[in-house]
């Protein structure tokens, strides 16, 4: 009679992560502490984006993903919103293309330049305003240039990211530029009460 354990054995029991070396990390950024529940960054195969801490509004890095080492606290910085930037999400079709929602209820896209930013950026190629509370969590769809931006429980909007166009309500019906509408129960499920 072989002996047999009653529980599996792990592949994975014994792997260990290795620490990436200083030369290989980024050190000196002032990450913020105030995102609430959302990640501080976003990165894409060209540049990271970092939410910073600082006064008098909301702003964030745009760090070329190659160039590690120590930032300098004087970089550049994407700095637009008059609130605390919440969340920032690369869009997924162009990898120069970010937005960031902040507490001063707006949603702004951002160009980044292809050289990454040398200077402060503080015109947004699109601001969508239209909520009537923070903004803190954004996502771009999938497989269409279209941005989801809910506000609260049971509000959102979906903003064309791409186009000039009039966002849509997540019914169909054309909204009013840029304005939260409420969205259908198939987007947004709520858990029911047993």
């Amino acid at each position: 009679m072989s002996w047999r354990s009653s529980f599996r054995c792990s592949k994975f029991r014994h792997v260990f992560g290795k620490p990436s070396t200083k030369e290989h990390s980024y050190d000196g950024v002032p990450i913020t502490r105030s995102v609430h529940d959302n990640h501080y960054c976003s990165a894409n195969p060209c540049f990271i984006a970092v939410v910073t801490e600082c006064a008098g509004g909301g702003s964030f890095l745009v760090l070329p993903i190659h160039h590690t080492g120590r930032v300098d606290p004087q970089h550049p910085r994407v700095c637009g919103h008059s609130g605390r930037v919440l969340d920032v999400k690369w869009n997924p079709f162009d990898d120069h293309c970010i937005a960031s929602c902040s507490e001063d209820c707006t949603v702004k896209i951002w160009d980044v330049p292809v050289c990454g930013v040398q200077q402060n950026l503080t015109k947004a190629r699109k601001t969508l305003i239209g909520h009537s509370r923070r903004v803190g969590l954004i996502e771009w769809h999938p497989t269409a240039e279209n941005l989801l931006t809910p506000s609260t429980p049971g509000r959102g909007a979906i903003c064309p990211g791409g186009s000039q166009t009039r966002p849509k309500s997540p019914s169909g019906r054309t909204a009013a530029p840029h304005t939260a509408a409420s969205p259908r129960k198939d987007l947004h499920r709520q858990p029911r009460a047993r």
